[in-house]
């Protein structure tokens, strides 16, 4: 049974606030979908698969969490890098063209997200705030790419 008109209003009102909000703090984020059809593997060993993805899409963020790394490396020598927290309007993020996630965000765990001439990988990606049939937000995490990690992709477009 589809929502009735005033929850759709509710829903909508919110959208339309988050919208106001974001637009207050100007802040977008650059999302890169992985291509899976232009994912190859190293046509003799088959191994180390050159990842691609789409060319970037501009997505209003409504609050973004930065936490840098205190130091390059930890004391056991191993590499620390800065991690992000996003929340993003539901409604912004899809009317920018982004398709549609299964609700667990399985969808966009391969995909990159640049922020502040940073490149991100998608930790989590997790529809919340449901109404009715819909949500309000997205919470998404972030962890920096290093640059080991980029060796063997294509190219970020």
């Amino acid at each position: 049974m589809p929502p009735d008109r005033r929850l759709l209003r509710e829903v909508y009102g919110a959208y339309d606030a988050m919208k106001q909000t974001q637009l207050l703090s100007g802040q977008y984020a650059i999302w890169y979908r992985f291509n899976k059809a232009g994912t190859t593997s190293h046509p003799i060993y088959g191994t180390g698969p050159q990842r691609a993805w789409f060319p970037g899409i501009s997505v209003p963020v409504v609050l973004a969490e930065y936490n840098r790394a205190s130091q390059n490396f930890d004391d056991d020598g191993l590499y620390q890098v800065d991690t992000v927290h996003l929340v993003v309007s539901y409604g912004a993020f899809f009317h920018s063209t982004i398709t549609d996630p299964d609700p667990t965000g399985q969808d966009h765990v391969n995909d990159r997200v640049a922020i502040d001439g940073h490149l991100f990988s998608v930790d989590s990606f997790l529809p919340r705030g449901r109404v009715a049939d819909m949500f309000l937000t997205i919470s998404v995490d972030l962890r920096e790419v290093a640059q080991e990690e980029l060796d063997e992709d294509v190219p970020v477009p």
